[in-house]
């Protein structure tokens, strides 16, 4: 009986001994999963930061700041927290310098660029250069041997050009705006990209400058081709009273004339005085001109100028037309000298004027070629004679006649 008992004692404590052992080997598992599952968490799951406490501006860049002299500090633009961009001001010339807005490092505008797409940014620089301005000052800027400064804004890249030899010499600032839209595929940074822009056009009348139209005779000839081009290349618009004879022989020129932003007039159908013509014979002759003009350029003749400038109120009245005469004659029919003609509109030119030539003389249109340069860098602009109208606040009306516009 007593053999039974201790058995039986015996038997229970090995059983809760092996309990007591299970459960501490259970504790221990559990206690090492969930420090386990511990550690995988506070992997998993970051810290969060807001932007200003992952990045912030280096203290190089406001310890060169605080540098920069009194009134020579013109602007501050930080770029997406990846490029702060300095300008500043120094004996009448902008100075740039950009930094790695974190490390404080001093960065160039190659440096922001990739490396594949550095040759398509120039050409990118250089188309925008010669939409702005005429051909002979794109053509020394787009060199790129100078001095170029870069300002980095919010939504658009500035260069500001120094040093460059140009002939004739420029008196204004020459600067490029370029907005980010035209140049983001090349930029190693973010950048912020406008909804809508528009470039800088040198053939956009420019209130800033002063207007004057000059205007052609007798053409179109075999120099009106070559004149067409001058005039694109210098971002000028001009008005050309054409003889309806000559029409039907241009008509590419015509053509190229009107889509460069050129205007197109009358000029009698074979340059004949309109004061010795039957009225019948003008009308007649106005109306076929105007039907090739159409067939042309799809427009009708709007403006008139009357062989020798003769014209009477029988004549208006007969024509569905505005008569423009002109307020400086070059009478570069008589003095076929290109030095003699550029110094006498240079001399007489005022802002408003409608300056005469023919384009038939070679003499002429080498004068243009020569003239347009020395009347930009004077601060005028060409335009058409009805762009001059419209700017002095003149509406053209038919049957009648204008000399001038102020």
């Amino acid at each position: 009986m007593k053999f039974k008992l201790k058995k039986n004692k015996l038997f229970v404590n090995v059983f809760w001994t092996f309990i007591f052992g299970l459960a501490l080997i259970v504790t221990s598992i559990s206690s090492n999963y969930m420090q386990v599952l511990s550690d995988k968490n506070s992997i998993i799951t970051p810290v969060v930061k807001t932007d200003d406490e992952e990045i912030t501006r280096s203290d190089k860049i406001a310890n060169y700041i605080d540098s920069i002299e009194e009134g020579s500090l013109v602007d501050v633009i930080d770029i997406k927290k990846e490029v702060t961009s300095i300008l500043k001001i120094n004996n009448n010339r902008y100075e740039s310098i950009l930094f790695d807005y974190e490390t404080g490092t001093e960065v160039t505008i190659d440096t922001l660029i990739k490396d594949d797409k550095k040759e398509d940014f120039k050409e990118k620089i250089t188309e925008l250069l010669y939409l702005k301005y005429p051909k002979f000052i794109a053509d020394v800027l787009s060199n790129f041997d100078k001095t170029n400064v870069y300002f980095m804004k919010d939504n658009e890249l500035i260069i500001y050009y120094y040093d460059y030899d140009i002939t004739p010499a420029v008196k204004e600032d020459l600067y490029l705006t370029v907005n980010y839209n035209e140049i983001k595929d090349y930029l190693d940074i973010t950048v912020d990209l406008d909804s809508e822009y528009s470039n800088e056009d040198g053939s956009v009348i420019n209130p800033a400058k002063k207007q004057i139209a000059i205007t052609f005779d007798d053409g179109p000839g075999a120099y009106t081709e070559r004149l067409a081009g001058i005039l694109e290349d210098n971002h000028a618009h001009s008005t050309f009273f054409m003889l309806g004879k000559n029409m039907s022989y241009y008509k590419d020129v015509i053509q190229t004339l009107y889509q460069n932003g050129n205007e197109i007039g009358y000029h009698s159908y074979a340059h004949k005085n309109f004061l010795r013509q039957e009225i019948s014979d003008i009308e007649r002759e106005f109306k076929e001109s105007n039907e090739i003009l159409k067939s042309i350029i799809g427009e009708e003749i709007t403006l008139t100028r009357p062989p020798y400038g003769s014209i009477n109120n029988e004549v208006k009245e007969s024509l569905d037309t505005t008569f423009i005469l002109w307020n400086i004659d070059t009478e570069d029919w008589r003095h076929k000298d290109t030095d003699y003609l550029t110094n006498y509109v240079m001399d007489n030119v005022f802002e408003g004027a409608i300056i005469l030539f023919h384009d038939i003389h070679k003499t002429s249109v080498d004068t243009i070629e020569k003239l347009l340069p020395l009347l930009y860098v004077e601060g005028y602009q060409l335009v058409t004679v009805s762009d001059l109208a419209n700017i002095n606040g003149v509406t053209l009306e038919n049957h009648q006649t204008y000399r001038y516009f102020k």
